[in-house]
């Protein structure tokens, strides 16, 4: 038993790990990867991202994503791009310890105004991790983001790094990490611009990730049945029915109609009806629907036959349009107000029924 249950485990993670293989490798993921190994092989730093999370932010809204009082790099590529990285003090703290005395304390760092010594001792770091990240994305897209960038200047504060951001959006990818095996925790916040995709790197993306939602909902089926009224027929009654034979629909409410999936499973409770001259279901009604504009033309006319809750009376007992009357009198006499249920034939809930429908009133009701 055992035996097989670790076989089971096998085949799960392998195809798990065949999985991750398919799919590219995101810019966030390289990031994560490409600082940890920067930190351990280049310095010997134990580092390890314990949170991340990305956004696109626009360049006006940088201001409320930077901090006071934290390391502010900037990085220049050979085409132009302006990126930046900034740390906050117990992250820069540790890199300089590192460097220094070889070993990081767990003491919180001293208040202090960073300076170019501090940036020129933590930027190699970063300049490793951009070019280690290179090699790690896939897509020609996330190559350009990443590529070519190298240390510039520190900026001496928030607004003159946001001088420096000359892109209209930048993608903001903030990460959490842990120094020196649980030693001291730091925060990175690394802005990379955001450029347009050309043709080619569009229709690359659109192939690494699959099936847009339009294009996937294009080959999907959805198919739901209305269930009006349920009977129970002996079989000897049943083998006998023959073309015109007419069975009466019992408790049958349009108020009360039951939509099941293409297997058969009840999804919901709906009320027969029409909008836009088509058969509609209105589902779940348990609270009044809002108006819609009086240009839209397009109002759920529901059927008025059966018990009424509360919150559909006012809604229920508005004017009926004359796009809806008829002028025959069993399909208008089938229009029949919450109070009249009890007294409601058969014949005029089937005159509802058909009218709802879109098929003829019965013949029997027109001559009678």
């Amino acid at each position: 038993m055992t035996d097989r249950v670790d076989t089971a485990l096998a085949r799960k993670l392998s195809a798990q790990q065949q999985g991750a293989v398919d799919t590219p490798r995101s810019v966030l993921r390289a990031l994560r990867l490409g600082l940890a190994r920067a930190a351990g092989e280049g310095m010997g730093l134990a580092l390890s991202v314990i949170g991340a999370k990305q956004a696109v932010r626009a360049q006006e809204d940088m201001a409320g994503r930077l901090h006071d009082g934290w390391l502010l790099l900037i990085f220049t590529s050979d085409q132009g791009g302006v990126a930046a990285v900034c740390l906050n003090p117990g992250c820069v703290s540790a890199i300089v310890q590192q460097q220094t005395i070889a070993m990081v304390t767990s003491d919180p760092p001293p208040e202090r105004a960073f300076t170019d010594t501090d940036a020129a001792m933590v930027a190699p770091l970063l300049e490793d991790m951009l070019g280690r990240a290179v090699n790690l994305v896939e897509t020609s897209a996330d190559v350009a983001s990443l590529s070519g960038y190298e240390f510039a200047s520190r900026a001496e504060d928030r607004r003159s790094l946001i001088l420096a951001l000359v892109d209209e959006a930048y993608r903001v990818f903030d990460l959490t990490v842990e120094l020196a095996g649980g030693a001291r925790q730091g925060e990175v916040c690394i802005l990379l611009p955001k450029r347009p995709l050309s043709d080619e790197e569009q229709a690359e993306e659109s192939a690494q990730s699959g099936l847009s939602l339009d294009q996937a909902s294009g080959v999907m089926r959805a198919e739901l049945n209305t269930v009006i009224s349920r009977m129970s027929l002996p079989l000897t009654s049943l083998s006998e029915l023959s073309v015109g034979d007419v069975l009466p629909l019992q408790g049958a409410r349009v108020d009360r109609v039951e939509v099941f999936a293409i297997d058969r499973t009840r999804m919901a409770i709906g009320r027969l009806g029409q909008c836009g001259g088509m058969r509609a279901v209105r589902i779940n009604e348990q609270r009044p629907a809002p108006a819609l504009p009086a240009d839209g033309g397009q109002t759920f006319l529901a059927s008025r036959t059966g018990p009424v809750s509360p919150p559909m009376e006012d809604m229920l007992t508005s004017e009926i349009p004359e796009d809806i009357v008829s002028g025959d009198p069993a399909v208008d006499d089938a229009l029949l107000d919450p109070d009249d249920l009890l007294s409601a034939s058969s014949n005029q809930r089937v005159a509802e029924i058909s009218h709802l429908a879109g098929l003829p009133a019965p013949a029997g009701d027109r001559d009678g």
